[in-house]
């Protein structure tokens, strides 16, 4: 039997899934917002916006004790997105889009889950302003006239949550993609040795 490597602490675990709930929640909760008669996921629009407030208060929470822990336990060197990795990215691509039978092994994260963790730290403060702007548009209205006015950041804020839908559906396709051991460490933290954090890696050119 093949030993198991502890790739991912508990505490990577929670935040992981927290954050997960929290964004599922943030779409689910801004879809019924936005057009609550094509999106009838709540039984009133009261419950959809404390909800969506309580989300969104636990991932800024949660992302921040992220980046604490990142760089207490030093993994923000694994997590860390840097300019070299960009030209790791058209093979990559390729890779995933069958176009190559083999990338090579980058660790515990590849470059585009590196790009793409961190692209959502960003899009989180972006929603979590613009969100803001939305819903004290008074206080924050020099913030909307910067964007073009009311109208045009709610348009931008509804964008980005299409963004998260479509980012966040990739991530969970690529995570079955590459097997149950992968989708299995984010949940007990343990990883077969030898076996590769990448989908079909066993195919040989």
């Amino acid at each position: 039997m093949a030993r198991e490597l502890y790739l991912h602490t508990l505490p990577a675990r929670i935040l992981h899934w927290v954050n997960a709930a929290s964004i599922g929640l943030l779409i689910t909760t801004g879809l019924y917002i936005r057009s609550p008669h094509y999106f009838p996921l709540f039984a009133n629009m009261d419950i959809a916006r404390k909800a969506h407030f309580i989300a969104m208060y636990v991932i800024i929470y949660g992302i921040l004790i992220r980046i604490y822990y990142s760089y207490v336990s030093k993994d923000y060197q694994e997590l860390l997105f840097r300019l070299r990795d960009l030209r790791s990215i058209p093979d990559l691509t390729k890779y995933y889009l069958f176009l190559k039978k083999s990338t090579p092994d980058y660790g515990k994260y590849n470059p585009g889950q590196k790009l793409l963790y961190n692209f959502w730290a960003v899009l989180v403060l972006f929603q979590a302003i613009t969100g803001f702007a939305l819903y004290w548009p008074d206080v924050l209205a020099w913030f909307s006239r910067i964007w073009g006015g009311p109208v045009v950041l709610r348009q931008a804020h509804f964008l980005v949550t299409w963004v998260f839908i479509v980012t966040v559906a990739l991530h969970c396709y690529l995570s079955f993609l590459g097997g149950w051991v992968v989708v299995k460490s984010m949940i007990t933290g343990y990883f077969p040795e030898g076996e590769s954090m990448q989908p079909a890696s066993e195919e040989k050119p």
